[in-house]
């Protein structure tokens, strides 16, 4: 797939979808000709003098500088990110993005989520290095802030070193389960033979009579859920015993080679913790959901292990009292196969739960309507080592 088809395909798919009855607004007048051109020609300067290979500009705005840019610089030079979708939909209707084509002279990457965009860049085979960052200087403050995060991930984040090969860590996964999920032995099955242990905590007054691996240690408590995922998940977190802790839910998966490299990101001195894309397939094996931060879902799962780490919320649980610095493991999905393994019924009982869990403080509602893509569009290629992206403090 090459850089142009991924790009364009994703911000095409993403904007043919909007929320029914979603209010439609115009977009923003653009500049006077003489102000455009003398921003236009500022972006250009500075981006000259970087000596980088590509202009990534962070927000289309009126669509007047991105226009111009695109006209002026070499073919495929520039990138234009944005996460406010309405405005693009809207540029895209008064005609302002006209240099928008699968062949055109820019490109445009496009999704609500900064972690989509930086992914997309990634995937695209831009590199972080050879481009040069800057916000759209006719964007008022307010929509800079909103795009600051997305910033921060592009130009302060960093490629860690390659790992080296070392011996299996002492490494617990952990799982809250119920004994009502589907295909809780291809959960098991997935594990690899090197793990310390598998600490599990059900949903339940007494253990399930579910047969469990023997190829390593297993530690179980029955414990009723009782709407709190938090005190689950820190009642699995107290039982576990190795250096290293990754937790993952009953419909989730890592492949064969993803397994095999959790030991050289356990092995890095530096990182406390690491955060992994989650992908999630739907309406069939080969489509995966994006859009609305529905791809790709960055997950932190596995860190090491302290005495001053708990789970807080009861419902969207998140980890605290981590410290030193955290990653992003690029080519290491979780595949989320909830909406293949379980009916409409199933999950809605599911989010139900979750808005019990919650207390009227959240609401999740279940569509058929969002947008998706091949997966192999998304998935990362295969490494021979799985590269760390180093995240901003302020991000991770």
């Amino acid at each position: 797939m090459t850089v142009v088809n991924l790009l364009f395909d994703y911000a095409a798919e993403v904007l043919a979808f909007d929320f029914k009855g979603a209010e439609v607004a115009p977009p923003p007048a653009p500049p006077a000709p003489d102000v455009a051109e003398r921003l236009a020609g500022r972006c250009a300067a500075a981006f000259e003098r970087s000596g980088k290979a590509r202009l990534v500009l962070l927000g289309l705005g009126s669509g007047a500088v991105a226009e111009i840019l695109a006209g002026a610089l070499p073919g495929g030079t520039l990138v234009v990110c944005d996460q406010d979708l309405p405005l693009a939909r809207a540029l895209r209707g008064s005609g302002r993005l006209g240099w928008w084509r699968r062949e055109g002279p820019a490109l445009l990457a496009l999704d609500a989520s900064p972690w989509a965009l930086l992914l997309l860049l990634d995937r695209a085979g831009l590199a972080l290095a050879d481009t040069f960052v800057l916000p759209n200087p006719e964007l008022p403050p307010a929509a800079k802030a909103r795009l600051k995060a997305l910033e921060l991930l592009l130009t302060r984040s960093k490629f860690l070193p390659p790992p080296t090969a070392v011996p299996a860590p002492r490494l617990s996964v952990a799982a809250i389960l119920s004994p009502a999920e589907p295909d809780l032995q291809g959960f098991f099955a997935q594990m690899p033979d090197w793990l310390h242990e598998l600490v599990l905590i059900w949903d339940a007054d007494a253990l399930p009579r579910i047969a469990v691996p023997e190829r390593f240690l297993v530690w179980q408590a029955a414990r009723p859920l009782e709407r709190d995922f938090s005190a689950q998940r820190n009642a699995m977190l107290a039982a576990c015993s190795g250096d290293w802790v990754l937790y993952l839910d009953a419909d989730e998966r890592f492949s064969e080679e993803a397994w095999a490299a959790l030991s050289l990101l356990c092995a890095d001195p530096l990182i406390a913790g690491w955060h992994f894309p989650r992908v999630t397939p739907y309406p069939a094996p080969g489509k995966a959901l994006v859009g609305f931060g529905l791809w790709p879902d960055i997950q932190l799962r596995l860190f090491r292990r302290t005495s001053n780490l708990r789970f807080v919320n009861s419902v969207h649980e998140r980890l605290t009292g981590l410290v030193g610095p955290q990653a992003l493991a690029l080519d290491m999905e979780i595949e989320h196969l909830s909406r293949l393994r379980k009916d409409d019924d199933e999950l809605r009982r599911k989010l139900a739960g979750f808005d019990a869990a919650g207390a009227g403080n959240v609401r999740h509602a279940l569509s058929e309507e969002y947008p998706s893509l091949p997966r192999d569009l998304l998935s990362p290629g295969r490494a021979l080592l799985p590269r760390g992206l180093q995240l901003p403090p302020d991000i991770a």
